[in-house]
């Protein structure tokens, strides 16, 4: 329980169950024949979080079992907090919906503390000590969505990339396009990262010019994004960044950057071309990823990098990617989360 201890003495003391419009999660570690080594459970309002307190208590309305051993890789960078749960290793049970609707609790003061000193627990700097870097133009990110094994743009790519150049070009002060998504199974399974087929598509259909866009993010899941963007601001430097996401999307969206680029700003991007049956599918999985995403930053802190990223250039773009990606051969499946 040194992972958890000082942590949640951030917290003060509270029993489950007692706090009107509260909710109770569980959180059970086991070792490592699954026997439970220690429990205890956060309180978490809508805005805070409420309390804490230690042992167990059957009434919680959510359950998270964690191995030792995720928190071993947790510790040692090896898996990102969210990729631990997003591949089920940390066992969900109760009111998922609830948990993802507590996704409010992580911006109150007492929570942040809390997170604070669980990201030292798990190894984060404390500090980020690099030179700063001026202020560049303002940043608009557009958010990958899902292409064809052709490189095709689904509707939702379409308008979030047309959204994202039209927010640039009628910005009041200079401002440049990221561009992100490399390759995932979820997203795109073909032979050129998304951000690619992105590019292609503005310039062919919209006539976007090289130098609108700044750079392009070879980020594989919702948590690249927000990791890959703050690099990108930290290495080259921005005013105000606006990341924009399909509307089913945005909630979780906000949770990231609220935890790594707190400054960022989402706009929405509604879909009148979808189909009511698939709108309602994407929004019953969104929802499910962010219920598992809160529990990823209750257990684990804000995610992290696990590897240094590699900084190079296609074009005038600067392109960030993990390691050297020359092709899609072990990126498609590498990390399936979304």
């Amino acid at each position: 329980m040194d992972f958890y201890s000082d942590a949640l003495g951030q917290l003060p003391p509270a029993d489950p169950g007692t706090t009107d419009g509260a909710l109770d999660v569980q959180v059970v570690v086991e070792g490592p024949g699954g026997e439970p080594l220690a429990s205890f459970g956060l309180v978490l309002g809508p805005s805070d979080a409420a309390g804490r307190w230690w042992g167990d208590s059957p009434a919680a309305a959510v359950r998270l079992t964690v191995p030792y051993d995720a928190l071993r890789d947790a510790q040692a960078a090896a898996v990102p907090g969210t990729a631990l749960v997003m591949s089920g290793r940390v066992t969900m049970r109760g009111d998922r919906a609830a948990l993802a609707r507590a996704h409010g609790s992580a911006r109150g003061p007492a929570m942040r503390a809390y997170l604070a000193r669980l990201a030292k627990a798990f190894g984060h700097p404390a500090t980020d000590t690099t030179t700063p870097v001026p202020p560049g133009p303002d940043v608009v990110a557009v958010l990958a969505a899902p292409n064809d094994d052709r490189g095709a743009l689904s509707v939702m790519a379409q308008d979030r990339s047309l959204a994202a150049l039209t927010a640039v070009r009628t910005a009041d002060t200079p401002t440049r396009l990221v561009l992100t998504g490399g390759f995932g199974a979820q997203f795109n399974t073909s032979d050129e990262p998304h951000w690619r087929h992105c590019a292609r598509w503005l310039a062919e259909e919209h006539g976007m010019r090289d130098d609108e866009y700044a750079a392009c993010l070879e980020t594989r899941h919702s948590s690249d994004d927000a990791l890959f963007l703050r690099e990108f601001v930290r290495l080259r430097g921005a005013g105000r960044v606006t990341v924009v996401t399909s509307d089913y999307h945005a909630t979780r969206v906000r949770h990231l950057l609220g935890l790594v680029l707190p400054g960022a700003t989402v706009r929405e991007v509604s879909h009148p071309a979808l189909a009511a049956d698939h709108l309602a599918a994407l929004r019953a999985h969104d929802e499910t990823a962010l219920g598992k995403t809160v529990a990823a930053t209750l257990l684990f802190g804000p995610d992290r990098l696990t590897a240094p990223l590699h900084v190079g250039k296609d074009g005038a773009a600067d392109r960030f990617s993990v390691g050297d990606t020359a092709g899609a051969a072990g990126m498609a499946g590498a990390v399936r989360h979304t």
